[in-house]
Protein backbone atom coordinates (compact mmCIF):
# COMPACT_ATOMS: atom_id res chain seq x y z
CA UNK A 1 0.00 0.00 0.00
CA UNK A 2 1.59 3.46 -0.71
CA UNK A 3 1.69 5.11 2.13
CA UNK A 4 2.04 9.22 0.76
CA UNK A 5 1.11 10.60 -2.41
CA UNK A 6 0.22 13.97 -2.99
CA UNK A 7 -2.51 15.49 -5.07
CA UNK A 8 -0.82 17.90 -6.76
CA UNK A 9 2.16 16.14 -8.19
CA UNK A 10 -0.77 15.17 -10.87
CA UNK A 11 -0.68 11.56 -9.55
CA UNK A 12 -4.39 10.18 -11.00
CA UNK A 13 -5.44 9.35 -14.43
CA UNK A 14 -8.92 10.27 -13.49
CA UNK A 15 -12.21 11.91 -14.60
CA UNK A 16 -14.54 13.07 -11.89
CA UNK A 17 -18.49 12.89 -12.86
CA UNK A 18 -20.50 15.78 -11.78
CA UNK A 19 -23.70 13.73 -12.11
CA UNK A 20 -25.95 16.09 -10.66
CA UNK A 21 -26.23 19.06 -8.78
CA UNK A 22 -29.31 18.45 -6.80
CA UNK A 23 -28.28 17.19 -2.97
CA UNK A 24 -30.99 16.62 0.30
CA UNK A 25 -27.97 17.91 2.19
CA UNK A 26 -27.02 21.55 2.92
CA UNK A 27 -23.50 21.03 4.41
CA UNK A 28 -21.67 24.45 4.78
CA UNK A 29 -18.23 23.44 4.31
CA UNK A 30 -19.20 21.26 1.11
CA UNK A 31 -16.53 21.63 -1.92
CA UNK A 32 -19.47 22.23 -4.78
CA UNK A 33 -20.68 24.94 -3.28
CA UNK A 34 -17.39 27.11 -3.51
CA UNK A 35 -18.11 26.83 -7.44
CA UNK A 36 -20.84 27.72 -9.51
CA UNK A 37 -20.92 24.98 -11.91
CA UNK A 38 -24.10 24.03 -14.45
CA UNK A 39 -26.53 23.53 -11.94
CA UNK A 40 -28.34 20.81 -14.00
CA UNK A 41 -30.06 18.49 -11.52
CA UNK A 42 -31.26 15.08 -14.12
CA UNK A 43 -28.11 13.45 -15.51
CA UNK A 44 -27.80 13.19 -19.49
CA UNK A 45 -26.92 9.60 -19.20
CA UNK A 46 -25.91 8.68 -22.66
CA UNK A 47 -23.65 12.33 -23.05
CA UNK A 48 -21.57 11.37 -20.09
CA UNK A 49 -20.84 7.84 -21.03
CA UNK A 50 -20.07 9.21 -24.64
CA UNK A 51 -17.60 11.92 -23.26
CA UNK A 52 -15.95 9.54 -21.61
CA UNK A 53 -15.64 6.97 -24.09
CA UNK A 54 -14.08 9.67 -26.22
CA UNK A 55 -11.72 10.62 -24.00
CA UNK A 56 -10.80 7.55 -21.82
CA UNK A 57 -7.20 6.96 -23.37
CA UNK A 58 -4.83 7.26 -20.77
CA UNK A 59 -7.46 7.20 -17.87
CA UNK A 60 -7.69 4.54 -15.17
CA UNK A 61 -10.91 5.51 -13.50
CA UNK A 62 -14.20 7.63 -12.91
CA UNK A 63 -15.23 8.51 -9.75
CA UNK A 64 -19.02 9.61 -9.76
CA UNK A 65 -19.71 12.60 -7.52
CA UNK A 66 -22.35 15.72 -6.67
CA UNK A 67 -24.39 17.08 -5.79
CA UNK A 68 -25.52 13.52 -4.09
CA UNK A 69 -25.38 10.90 -7.55
CA UNK A 70 -27.68 8.31 -5.72
CA UNK A 71 -30.86 10.62 -6.11
CA UNK A 72 -30.94 9.19 -9.44
CA UNK A 73 -30.15 5.60 -8.76
CA UNK A 74 -31.04 4.05 -12.14
CA UNK A 75 -29.78 6.56 -14.09
CA UNK A 76 -26.26 5.96 -11.95
CA UNK A 77 -26.73 2.12 -12.03
CA UNK A 78 -27.38 2.90 -16.06
CA UNK A 79 -24.01 4.75 -16.29
CA UNK A 80 -21.86 1.84 -14.19
CA UNK A 81 -23.35 -0.49 -16.43
CA UNK A 82 -22.47 1.03 -19.84
CA UNK A 83 -18.91 2.14 -18.06
CA UNK A 84 -18.57 -1.55 -16.82
CA UNK A 85 -19.92 -2.94 -20.39
CA UNK A 86 -17.38 -0.58 -22.54
CA UNK A 87 -14.11 0.47 -21.08
CA UNK A 88 -11.96 -1.81 -18.24
CA UNK A 89 -12.03 1.90 -16.26
CA UNK A 90 -12.08 1.41 -12.57
CA UNK A 91 -15.61 2.68 -11.25
CA UNK A 92 -15.89 4.34 -7.69
CA UNK A 93 -18.88 6.31 -6.12
CA UNK A 94 -18.81 8.98 -3.01
CA UNK A 95 -22.33 9.01 -1.64
CA UNK A 96 -23.97 10.20 1.66
CA UNK A 97 -26.66 7.45 1.54
CA UNK A 98 -29.72 9.30 0.55
CA UNK A 99 -33.17 7.51 2.02
CA UNK A 100 -33.40 6.30 -1.60
CA UNK A 101 -30.79 3.46 -1.25
CA UNK A 102 -32.59 2.20 1.99
CA UNK A 103 -35.90 2.26 0.60
CA UNK A 104 -34.57 0.61 -2.86
CA UNK A 105 -31.47 -1.47 -0.98
CA UNK A 106 -31.65 -4.41 -3.17
CA UNK A 107 -30.99 -1.47 -6.55
CA UNK A 108 -28.38 0.25 -4.14
CA UNK A 109 -27.17 -3.67 -3.40
CA UNK A 110 -26.60 -4.04 -6.93
CA UNK A 111 -24.67 -1.03 -7.64
CA UNK A 112 -22.35 -1.50 -5.04
CA UNK A 113 -22.02 -4.84 -6.52
CA UNK A 114 -21.32 -4.06 -10.15
CA UNK A 115 -18.66 -0.96 -8.77
CA UNK A 116 -15.08 -0.94 -7.57
CA UNK A 117 -15.62 0.92 -4.67
CA UNK A 118 -18.02 3.11 -2.56
CA UNK A 119 -17.24 5.96 -0.64
CA UNK A 120 -20.08 6.64 1.85
CA UNK A 121 -19.85 10.20 3.26
CA UNK A 122 -20.86 9.33 6.87
CA UNK A 123 -19.90 12.72 8.44
CA UNK A 124 -19.98 11.23 12.52
CA UNK A 125 -20.58 8.57 14.00
CA UNK A 126 -23.83 10.15 16.26
CA UNK A 127 -26.77 10.97 14.15
CA UNK A 128 -27.51 14.00 15.84
CA UNK A 129 -23.88 15.15 15.36
CA UNK A 130 -24.13 13.94 11.63
CA UNK A 131 -27.75 15.70 10.79
CA UNK A 132 -25.92 19.27 12.03
CA UNK A 133 -23.26 18.92 9.52
CA UNK A 134 -25.94 18.20 6.75
CA UNK A 135 -28.27 20.37 7.88
CA UNK A 136 -31.18 18.16 7.48
CA UNK A 137 -33.04 15.08 9.37
CA UNK A 138 -32.09 11.41 8.88
CA UNK A 139 -34.77 9.90 8.13
CA UNK A 140 -33.85 5.90 8.67
CA UNK A 141 -31.27 4.85 10.98
CA UNK A 142 -27.85 5.35 8.87
CA UNK A 143 -25.53 3.57 10.96
CA UNK A 144 -27.16 0.41 11.47
CA UNK A 145 -27.70 0.32 7.78
CA UNK A 146 -24.25 1.41 7.04
CA UNK A 147 -23.57 -1.95 9.12
CA UNK A 148 -25.53 -4.13 7.34
CA UNK A 149 -24.38 -3.68 3.65
CA UNK A 150 -22.51 -6.11 2.28
CA UNK A 151 -19.19 -5.70 -0.12
CA UNK A 152 -18.08 -4.13 2.81
CA UNK A 153 -14.31 -5.31 1.25
CA UNK A 154 -15.56 -2.54 -1.33
CA UNK A 155 -16.72 0.17 0.82
CA UNK A 156 -14.76 3.74 2.55
CA UNK A 157 -16.05 5.23 4.96
CA UNK A 158 -15.10 9.35 4.72
CA UNK A 159 -14.81 11.30 7.72
CA UNK A 160 -14.24 15.09 7.44
CA UNK A 161 -12.19 17.24 10.58
CA UNK A 162 -13.85 20.22 11.14
CA UNK A 163 -15.22 22.68 13.48
CA UNK A 164 -17.19 22.69 15.21
CA UNK A 165 -18.49 19.10 14.64
CA UNK A 166 -15.82 16.84 14.55
CA UNK A 167 -12.59 18.10 15.31
CA UNK A 168 -11.50 17.41 19.30
CA UNK A 169 -9.12 14.43 19.61
CA UNK A 170 -11.38 12.51 22.01
CA UNK A 171 -14.27 12.68 19.92
CA UNK A 172 -12.15 11.51 16.60
CA UNK A 173 -11.00 8.73 18.76
CA UNK A 174 -14.58 7.58 19.66
CA UNK A 175 -16.14 8.21 15.88
CA UNK A 176 -13.18 6.55 14.26
CA UNK A 177 -13.34 3.42 16.52
CA UNK A 178 -16.77 3.05 15.89
CA UNK A 179 -16.16 2.45 12.21
CA UNK A 180 -13.23 0.17 13.03
CA UNK A 181 -15.78 -1.79 14.48
CA UNK A 182 -17.99 -2.02 11.52
CA UNK A 183 -15.36 -3.65 9.39
CA UNK A 184 -14.93 -1.39 6.18
CA UNK A 185 -12.13 -1.36 3.75
CA UNK A 186 -10.58 1.85 4.87
CA UNK A 187 -11.40 5.16 6.59
CA UNK A 188 -10.43 8.07 4.95
CA UNK A 189 -10.45 11.46 7.14
CA UNK A 190 -10.01 14.53 5.96
CA UNK A 191 -9.25 18.11 7.01
CA UNK A 192 -11.81 20.70 5.78
CA UNK A 193 -10.10 24.07 4.68
CA UNK A 194 -11.74 27.18 3.97
CA UNK A 195 -9.54 29.07 6.73
CA UNK A 196 -9.74 29.20 10.58
CA UNK A 197 -13.44 28.56 11.46
CA UNK A 198 -13.53 25.02 9.78
CA UNK A 199 -9.71 24.33 9.75
CA UNK A 200 -8.33 21.88 12.30
CA UNK A 201 -4.65 20.06 12.01
CA UNK A 202 -4.76 16.24 12.33
CA UNK A 203 -0.79 16.86 13.52
CA UNK A 204 -1.40 19.43 15.94
CA UNK A 205 -4.64 17.50 17.46
CA UNK A 206 -2.64 14.37 17.75
CA UNK A 207 0.75 15.56 18.59
CA UNK A 208 2.37 13.59 15.21
CA UNK A 209 5.44 15.10 12.77
CA UNK A 210 4.35 14.06 9.20
CA UNK A 211 6.02 16.86 7.46
CA UNK A 212 4.79 19.36 5.11
CA UNK A 213 1.33 18.00 2.96
CA UNK A 214 2.47 20.04 -0.29
CA UNK A 215 6.66 18.42 -0.20
CA UNK A 216 5.93 14.86 1.56
CA UNK A 217 2.72 13.91 0.70
CA UNK A 218 -1.12 15.32 1.69
CA UNK A 219 -2.40 11.62 1.31
CA UNK A 220 -0.75 9.49 4.32
CA UNK A 221 -1.93 5.99 5.73
CA UNK A 222 -1.37 6.44 9.20
CA UNK A 223 0.12 4.41 11.70
CA UNK A 224 -2.69 3.88 13.49
CA UNK A 225 -0.81 1.60 16.32
CA UNK A 226 0.79 4.90 17.42
CA UNK A 227 -2.60 6.57 17.68
CA UNK A 228 -4.66 3.95 18.32
CA UNK A 229 -3.83 0.39 19.57
CA UNK A 230 -5.36 -2.54 18.18
CA UNK A 231 -7.34 -0.38 15.08
CA UNK A 232 -7.72 -2.92 12.41
CA UNK A 233 -8.79 -0.45 9.50
CA UNK A 234 -6.63 1.21 7.33
CA UNK A 235 -7.04 5.28 7.85
CA UNK A 236 -5.77 7.48 4.79
CA UNK A 237 -5.50 10.93 5.71
CA UNK A 238 -5.88 13.70 3.72
CA UNK A 239 -4.56 17.23 4.57
CA UNK A 240 -4.62 20.39 3.63
CA UNK A 241 -1.53 22.78 2.63
CA UNK A 242 -0.87 26.56 1.72
CA UNK A 243 -2.15 26.00 -1.21
CA UNK A 244 -6.04 25.23 -0.19
CA UNK A 245 -5.83 26.81 3.38
CA UNK A 246 -5.21 30.15 3.57
CA UNK A 247 -4.25 30.14 7.33
CA UNK A 248 -1.13 27.77 6.43
CA UNK A 249 2.24 28.60 5.12
CA UNK A 250 4.43 27.20 3.17
CA UNK A 251 8.21 25.85 4.59
CA UNK A 252 11.22 26.60 2.67
CA UNK A 253 10.94 22.99 1.24
CA UNK A 254 7.71 24.04 -0.38
CA UNK A 255 9.33 26.77 -1.96
CA UNK A 256 11.75 24.51 -3.42
CA UNK A 257 9.29 22.20 -5.09
CA UNK A 258 7.57 25.24 -5.92
CA UNK A 259 9.99 26.88 -8.39
CA UNK A 260 10.88 23.17 -9.56
CA UNK A 261 7.29 22.72 -10.56
CA UNK A 262 7.98 25.53 -12.94
CA UNK A 263 10.17 23.36 -15.52
CA UNK A 264 7.50 19.88 -15.27
CA UNK A 265 4.25 19.60 -16.61
CA UNK A 266 1.88 16.96 -15.12
CA UNK A 267 1.64 13.83 -16.75
CA UNK A 268 -1.77 12.70 -15.65
CA UNK A 269 -5.10 13.20 -17.68
CA UNK A 270 -7.38 14.41 -15.14
CA UNK A 271 -11.35 16.55 -15.87
CA UNK A 272 -14.62 17.12 -15.09
CA UNK A 273 -17.30 15.46 -16.39
CA UNK A 274 -20.75 17.53 -15.79
CA UNK A 275 -24.34 16.41 -16.30
CA UNK A 276 -24.78 17.24 -19.69
CA UNK A 277 -21.69 15.52 -20.92
CA UNK A 278 -19.08 18.81 -20.70
CA UNK A 279 -15.61 17.92 -20.22
CA UNK A 280 -13.97 20.80 -18.55
CA UNK A 281 -9.80 20.76 -17.47
CA UNK A 282 -11.10 21.84 -13.66
CA UNK A 283 -14.29 22.66 -11.77
CA UNK A 284 -16.09 25.41 -13.04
Amino acid sequence: MKTKCNCCDGIYNSFDIHFTSACDNKCKHCVDACYDGLKINKPDVNKIVQTILDNQDGLDDVLFLGGEPCLYLEELIDAAKKLRSQTNLKIYVTTSVPKICYDKRDRFEYLISILDGLNISAQHYKEDVADEIRRTKSKYNRQEFYNSLPYKEKIRINLNIVKPFLYKREDLIECLKHYDSMGFNSIKLSEIQHGAKYFVSFEKTFDVKLGSPYSNGCQTYLDMEQIIPNFKTPVLLKRSCFMCEETLKATLEDGLKVISTLFSKPTNKYGVVYENGILSKGWI
